[in-house]
């Protein structure tokens, strides 16, 4: 649970702040977008810290399982390496200096094994959207 908390309150607000702010900010708002990539990627590069240093010598977020906590996290770390990309080509990878975090890395290695996450990975930047296509209805799950 503390894990979960820890994404909810920090991870994924303060990753998403900073994306937010590299990749969507005005091109006309250049101090603004400089001060919010500045300003949440020190946070983000704390953040990424504090897991590096949890995942030293584990498999997982809670000992050797596998667990929803990883499920939480995984997401956010996945885009300090491969997400994140500004217009001019430069990334979250190269500006926050992710390949210093080794054991996040080796960590998203492992969960990248996982066909489960590799589909989810794929629905999720999938494009166009199954559920954007108004042509065909949506097939649901009977329950």
């Amino acid at each position: 649970m503390n894990w979960l908390f820890w994404q909810m309150a920090g991870q994924g607000p303060m990753t998403g702040n900073f994306g937010h702010f590299m990749v969507y900010a005005p091109d006309s708002e250049v101090a603004t977008r400089n001060y919010g990539v500045s300003r949440y990627g020190m946070e983000v590069m704390r953040l990424a810290d504090v897991l590096d240093k949890h995942l030293e010598g584990t498999t997982s977020m809670v000992g050797e399982q596998y667990t929803v906590a990883d499920m939480a996290c995984m997401p956010w770390a996945y885009q300090l390496f491969k997400g994140y990309k500004h217009s001019s080509g430069i990334g979250a990878r190269e500006i926050l200096s992710a390949d210093r975090y080794s054991n996040v890395k080796s960590w998203l290695v492992r969960l990248l094994e996982r066909p489960a996450v590799q589909r989810g990975i794929r629905v999720c930047s999938s494009s166009p959207k199954p559920w954007m296509d108004t042509d065909k209805p949506l097939k649901m799950a009977k329950l």
